[in-house]
């Protein structure tokens, strides 16, 4: 089963997209990891406005942490990472730097 935990802002555009954003996360691990979408797990975990902060300032990141196999190469997770970027820009107006994405190897441990 593949797993995500996505950590968004409370009334960022990110929020008022989560079921776009869960498709397409699920449609891209299909076609990354060959994953069954109706077997992929998203977790959301929304929090408050302020309760993030990047150097100094209240934060606008979404966090993207999404379970691969173990030993996965980067000719596999570089491409997976870089279209997950691209999806929450596309989605949500964000910049590339407001999304934090990982690639976690084996299952999830939050």
């Amino acid at each position: 089963m593949a797993e995500y935990v996505c950590i968004i802002q409370e009334g960022q555009e990110a929020e008022r997209q989560k079921d776009a954003l869960s498709a397409a996360l699920k449609k891209l691990g299909q076609e990354a990891f060959g994953d069954d979408p109706a077997q992929t797990e998203i977790d959301w975990r929304v929090i408050k406005p302020d309760f993030a902060w990047t150097a100094g300032e209240p934060s606008h990141s979404s966090v993207v942490i999404r379970s691969v196999p173990v030993g996965l190469p980067n000719e596999r997770r570089e491409p997976f990472l870089r279209a997950v970027g691209e999806l929450f820009v596309e989605h949500t107006g964000c910049h590339i730097n407001d999304v934090v994405i990982t690639a976690w190897d084996g299952p999830l441990p939050v």
